[in-house]
């Protein structure tokens, strides 16, 4: 006889329910914290498929959420320099296919002295990611969060105080 999963007294579980649009809101995340910091709501900003499997997100502005908070046209410039960092480390040009050979040559341990061109962009974006905290988001009461610590599902965008600016 198998047991109902509630029934089974250890197991817990939870899941958030977030809209498949440019501006969800997580507003469950009340009392969690993401990076160390205590957050009131969460923006989630998804991938947009319309143009292929290539990494990039929608640039819609989330209003409901994020109006008043920041400037449309400054967020949607974020998403659209993050959209082309992904655009260049994606892009195969002779510096992948030197490095490919180079790999194949030497039974990838050529990795190991060097970071290939899609690292060098993904840290690039990293660095960009962090500054853009600093500048212009952290200022705002916003965080937000490197799509790459979300398996480049989706960018979050953390709202950290509830007193708009």
């Amino acid at each position: 006889m198998s047991r109902l999963p509630h029934e089974m007294g250890s197991i817990q579980h939870h899941t958030s329910v977030r809209m498949p649009n440019a501006g969800g809101v997580d507003s469950s995340a009340a009392a969690n914290s993401a990076n160390g910091i205590n957050t009131v709501a969460r923006v989630i900003v998804e991938r947009d498929y319309r143009s292929g499997i290539g990494i990039k997100f929608m640039t819609d502005f989330p209003q409901p959420e994020l109006g008043g908070r920041i400037d449309p046209a400054v967020f949607e410039k974020t998403i659209k320099d993050i959209n082309t960092m992904f655009e260049e480390a994606e892009e195969f040009d002779c510096t992948t296919f030197c490095e490919s050979c180079l790999g194949y040559l030497t039974a990838n341990l050529i990795y190991l002295c060097t970071d290939t061109k899609y690292d060098k962009c993904l840290k690039k974006l990293t660095r960009f990611v962090e500054e853009q905290n600093q500048r212009v988001y952290m200022p705002r009461g916003l965080h937000i969060t490197n799509p790459l610590e979300r398996g480049l599902r989706c960018i979050e965008i953390v709202i950290v105080s509830d007193a708009r600016s």
